[in-house]
């Protein structure tokens, strides 16, 4: 998160980036794409919404000559799309998906301004329905990793279409991750998240609210994979353990699972602040809630997280996978 917003002043920000938030309307959003370059890894398609020019890069399965199920890979971090984003999108097109991995408003070759995902996940619905455009077969997953997992939330409510979601390392709690920069010394960084937003919480607590993913996660009916790391300083065990105690509260079965780094099950001592995860229940139906929890892992990706992402995009896709 190190984009910097430059010339203005945090107060005319404020001011100016205040949204509305976005609602879902009865009439689906579907751009027209256009391929605006050609690549040897990827395709850049433009498309517009609201006169702003947005871009995704695409990628493609080795085998072109039929139509796939698309995945839309959301990143995290307001730094726009990185080396190791466009590696993971390889990594699904190689295992038979179409993936689009869209440069977020304000970010990349992205037009608008960063507002915090709320502009976006309207944005990347509408990309995920004209994939057919591009080589998709209609059918198309969510896998957002950071805070892409909480824009996915947002963009899959109340849409029957969306296959499944996956959330890699996501938080679920906006004002606690706020707060935990401030302890941390990053009072500058948060400043950023309130203009972003358009108020701190205690401003503007509307504008934090209609980002909440977990009031989103409430209005999405498509299975949902959690991975939560042990050790992940800005979002706490404890919020995926909120996020499972939301969709209990919906009548959703949630299947627990704790793995180590190289994905066996765990079979050592939890912290104090990792309890919460418990009991574990393990693999149920990837058709079904899950929350993965890989105690001793900081923020970051790991192999065995992406063997879990491909089985379960295999399963929701009505491919031949096995459980892990």
């Amino acid at each position: 998160m190190r984009r910097w917003i430059g010339g203005l002043g945090v107060g005319a920000l404020l001011l100016a980036c205040r949204p509305a938030p976005v609602e879902q309307s009865s009439q689906e959003w579907v751009p027209q794409l256009r391929v605006s370059a050609r690549g040897k890894e990827y395709d850049t398609v433009r498309y517009s919404r609201d006169r702003v020019s947005l871009y995704a890069e695409v990628y493609r399965p080795p085998d072109r000559r039929r139509a796939y199920p698309a995945v839309v890979l959301l990143p995290g971090g307001f730094v726009g799309v990185n080396a190791s984003h466009r590696a993971a999108a390889k990594r699904l097109a190689q295992a038979g998906y179409l993936v689009a991995l869209p440069h977020m408003r304000g970010q990349g070759k992205s037009g608008g301004v960063i507002d915090f995902g709320l502009e976006d996940a309207v944005d990347v619905r509408g990309l995920a329905k004209a994939l057919r455009q591009v080589g998709g077969d209609g059918r198309f997953a969510y896998v957002g990793i950071s805070l892409g997992g909480a824009i996915a939330f947002n963009a899959a409510r109340n849409d029957a279409d969306a296959r499944g979601i996956v959330c890699l390392l996501s938080p679920t709690d906006f004002r606690e991750q706020r707060a935990l920069l401030i302890h941390y010394g990053q009072v500058e960084r948060a400043q950023r998240w309130d203009a972003w937003k358009g108020g701190s919480p205690d401003d503007c607590p509307e504008c934090w609210d209609a980002r909440d993913p977990l009031i989103h996660v409430r209005e999405v009916s498509a299975p949902i994979l959690f991975i939560q790391a042990g050790e992940d300083v800005l979002i706490p065990v404890g919020q995926a353990c909120r996020w499972r105690a939301v969709r209990q509260e919906m009548g959703r079965t949630v299947h627990t699972v704790a793995l180590t780094d190289k994905g066996k099950p765990w079979r050592g001592e939890l912290k104090e602040r990792q309890r919460c995860a418990l009991p574990f229940t393990g693999w149920g139906d990837l058709r079904e809630d899950h929350l993965v929890f890989f105690p001793s892992m900081p923020h970051k990706t790991n192999e065995a997280m992406w063997d879990i992402t491909l089985k379960a995009l295999a399963r929701w896709f009505e491919e031949a996978a096995r459980a892990p």
